[in-house]
Order: C-alpha cells, then structure tokens, then sequence
C-alpha cells in the first residue's frame, strides 16, 4: 500500500482488476460504475456509506471474496496495524479515504463506513484505480497474527480478484498473465470477460527497444508509463514505417512540476524563494525539451474534465505578465529575501527522467540555484520519495481527476508520505474537509480553485510546469480497449481487449 508507480499499473490492473468496490466506467471516467460492490448508500449527512459486495466473486485461489475481506483491507488502510513484533503504516492514500472512523460488518454480505465528517464524494475518490484491493484475508490474515506485520500482495503470490492470473514472472524479461476462469465481470452483451487468453508483458526498459519490438510485430501495444509515451519525433517514425496498421492512444496526462519539502532546513522554505523559483522556470520551453513535444501549459485537471472548463484553460492566469517581467519580479523576491547570490539546493530525480530534471537544473541556474542532482534507479525512487530527506524532487504524475482525490500528493507529509511536496500545512487540511463536505459542483470547483491558488502561489510548494499528452501506439488489431481520457493508471485491467485474428 505504499506505492502507486505507474509501472506496476499494467500487471496491477490485470491480477486486481479495474478498481475497487466502485470504479470508473469505461464509457465514461467521470462517471462511477459498481465494481466489487453492486450498490451502495449514504445517510442523509453522509457520514455512514453502506456497499452490499457482489455476490459470486472468488479470489484466483478459489476462496469467496466476501465483505469480510472488505473490512480487512479497509482496517489496513485506514488505521494499520499495531501489533506486539511490529507496526504497519495506514495506506498512502490514506487521506483519500477521508475521516473514516471505524468499519463494520452487516448482515447479507454488507459492509459500513463510518466517518467523523461528512464525505459526500467519497464513490469519486474510491475510484481511483490506484486503491485496489489486492489483500486477501485469508492468506493475510494469519501471518498478521503471527507477527509479520508487513505482508505485501507479493508475500502471498499476487492473489487478485482481477480478469487474470499470475502465471510466470521472468526477472528482466517477461511478466505472463492468464485468463481467470472465475472472473465476475461481463460485458455489454452478457459474455463472460476477459476476452483474451492471456498477456505477456515484455520488460523493456528502454524506449528505443519498445519501438523497435513494436516495429517487427513482437509488441501489440505500447506501455503506459515515463519514457515510454511517444513523443513527436517517435511518433512520426511510426506512422511513416507502420502507418495504418497503427493507432495511438492520447490520453491527459501528468503534471510536470517541481516540488519543496519545506520539513527540511533550508532557503526553500521561505515561500518568496519557492515563489522566485515558479516565477523563473520558462514553462512552455519544457514543452519540446521535457514532454516530447506533447504538453502545454495548464491546471492539473484535463480539458474534458467538469473542474477545468474554458476559463481553466489560460493556466498562466497566476502569472499573466512576460517571461522577462516574471523574471524581475523573481529576482526582487530573491533579494528582498536574502538571496540574491542563490544558494545550492538537492534534488531527489528518477533515473527515468534525467531530461526533465536537467531542465530544471539549467533553468534554474540563471537565479544562481544550484540544483544538485541525485540520480536515483526506479526502486530507489520508490523508495525515496516517501522519506522527507530531500530538498526538492520532480515529477509527471498523475492526480486523481476528482479533487478529494488528490490529496495523496498535495495534503500533509504525516498523513500522506507519497505527497509531491513535504509540509505540514493544516489549512490544507481544512480545503480538503471542506471539499468532503461540499454538496454542490459549484462549492467544489470554488474550494479547489482555492486549493490551486494557495498550493501554486500563496504557498508554492508546488511549482506546475506542463501538463504533458501521453502517447501510446497500439496495432489496429487490439479491438476494445478502454482508454481513459486522462489519467493512464485508468483502465489497466484490459478485461475488454481482444485481437482481430485477420489483423495480426
């Protein structure tokens, strides 16, 4: 429960499935559909929701995933695990899940929730396909009990509820999922999903391999995730050697920024030079360089979204002037703190992102900060990124498209260790209860639209850069795919996908 990295999201999606007890429906991401629940209610102050879990649903071991398995993955989450041989964290979303207070079993396979606030959006947030239920019970359970506290999804062989199972797991070569006979979902016309016998998964850490497998027939699509999203110049290799045989998903994609952790001792924590530094950063020249030539410059919520319509669009409406009046008023605000000969300040960067972090470092020389690189693998980053010992770190990831959901990245360190920034700041706390409590659309894009402006410019713990459109090539013989209009943790269960044999 510690890590959302896209890169375990392919496999992820096929052994968990598409989401948890409600998940957002393949037509349309905005809206929920019913997923390892068949239906659910709230209390007229919403502050108790009651899911009657789906009938028939077994885990690829064959036990019944009942709402027993419910509560055991909720406790888990929410409050953890105290125990005599050890401790267990609460989940990193959990600040996602809201003030839940405690989890109770009801008659005919019923689970409660109840909460210390009003939560009326709480179906959006639990959508997010990054909270999977991917701990089961009865193998759980026991070991908890016998004091290994930190049991993980791996410890017990990756038993899901998802359409497909773990077959084989070669180290640096393939992952190999199979069709799950017992799998609960059916599609539109009633047959039994998933369609497909089964999906490698061929580990391909360079880009350049992926398109090269793609080119000769070994790949029927591309993956989601840094680095491998096409840019411009790839994308036109494509269509000039594959061309029709070849279709490209474009999905919103994650929010390129910069982030502080003002925890930790330093210049950054006084917001003039975090604000200096978001005035400096020449945004729309990320666009080409860091994003592959997909991206402009926006909020973090995609244009088909309901909390970013027209007038979201001119994100620059926080910083309206010229790149040269910015930059003046980035050099006053770094005199006028003590600064003006810059200082040198670390940077946590992913090894699958050295562009966007030298980017940063050389734009950010002309203010005389010296960002000091620390160049991390992808299990080091994960790793990392949950500790409050860097000064700064980057990033493209994705929030949740609903804005409760986002407070994994933007709330409190001690709540929300995966947070893109580190602080401490509780009137954060109070926008998100406020969010929870919201009843209108209107209330909640007027409390997020103060959010921004407190998170970007107030405080700018977060620098927004770019927000970048991820490009994935698939061969026009994958037929059904789902795919989200942002966010590429969405859809990854590819339940729906099947193969047109004449087209292979």
């Amino acid at each position: 429960m510690r890590t959302s990295s896209i890169a375990l999201h392919h496999v992820g999606g096929a052994l968990f499935g598409p989401g948890n007890l409600v998940m957002r429906c393949r037509e349309n991401m905005y809206l929920i559909c019913p997923g390892l629940a068949k239906s659910w209610i709230a209390n007229p102050g919403f502050t108790e929701w009651t899911f009657s879990i789906r009938p028939g649903v077994t885990w690829h071991d064959g036990t019944p995933f009942t709402a027993a398995d419910v509560k055991f993955w909720f406790d888990l989450a929410v409050f953890g695990v105290q125990g005599q041989k050890g401790t267990r964290a609460p989940a990193y979303f959990k600040g996602e899940l809201g003030d839940i207070r405690k989890v109770d079993l009801l008659s005919g396979e019923r689970v409660k929730l109840t909460f210390g606030e009003r939560y009326a959006p709480f179906v959006d947030a639990l959508a997010n396909p990054r909270l999977k239920i991917a701990h089961p019970r009865h193998l759980m359970e026991p070991r908890i009990r016998e004091g290994t506290t930190d049991v993980s999804p791996i410890t017990v062989d990756l038993i899901g509820t998802g359409p497909f199972t773990l077959e084989s797991y070669k180290s640096g070569s393939t992952v190999s999922v199979r069709r799950f006979e017992g799998y609960w979902e059916r599609d539109s016309g009633g047959r039994t999903l998933p369609h497909l016998d089964g999906i490698d998964y061929l580990i391909m850490p360079e880009p350049t391999v992926m398109d090269a497998a793609f080119r000769t027939g070994r790949l029927h699509g591309g993956a989601r995730g840094d680095g491998h999203y096409l840019t411009s110049v790839r994308k036109e290799q494509y269509i000039e050697d594959i061309g029709e045989r070849t279709y490209f998903a474009e999905i919103e994609g994650g929010m390129y920024r910069l982030a502080f952790n003002v925890l930790k001792p330093g210049p950054w924590q006084d917001a003039r030079v975090r604000r200096a530094m978001a005035l400096w950063i020449d945004k729309e020249a990320s666009i080409p360089v860091v994003l592959g030539g997909f991206g402009w410059t926006s909020p973090s919520f995609g244009p088909e979204n309901p909390y970013k319509k027209k007038n979201f669009l001119n994100w620059p409406r926080f910083d309206p002037g010229s790149l040269a009046e910015r930059r003046a008023e980035a050099k006053r605000l770094m005199t006028e703190a003590g600064f003006a000969n810059g200082f040198a300040m670390g940077h946590l960067c992913r090894a699958l992102s050295t562009t966007r972090c030298e980017f940063l470092k050389d734009q950010l020389t002309g203010l005389r900060v010296d960002l000091q690189l620390t160049i991390v693998d992808e299990g080091s980053w994960n790793r990392q990124r949950i500790t409050a010992l860097h000064d700064s770190q980057e990033g493209a990831a994705t929030p949740s498209p609903v804005p409760e959901g986002t407070e994994s990245v933007y709330g409190r360190f001690s709540e929300n260790p995966d947070a893109y920034a580190k602080h401490e700041d509780q009137a954060i706390d109070r926008l998100y209860q406020q969010l929870r409590e919201a009843l209108s659309l209107e209330q909640r894009v007027r409390i997020w639209r103060e959010m921004e402006r407190y998170l970007y410019v107030e405080k700018t713990y977060i620098v927004p850069i770019a927000v970048s459109i991820q490009v994935a090539p698939y061969r026009t013989a994958v037929k059904g795919l789902a795919i989200p209009t942002e966010d590429g943790h969405t859809h990854t269960d590819f339940a729906t996908v099947w193969l047109d044999k004449s087209l292979t």
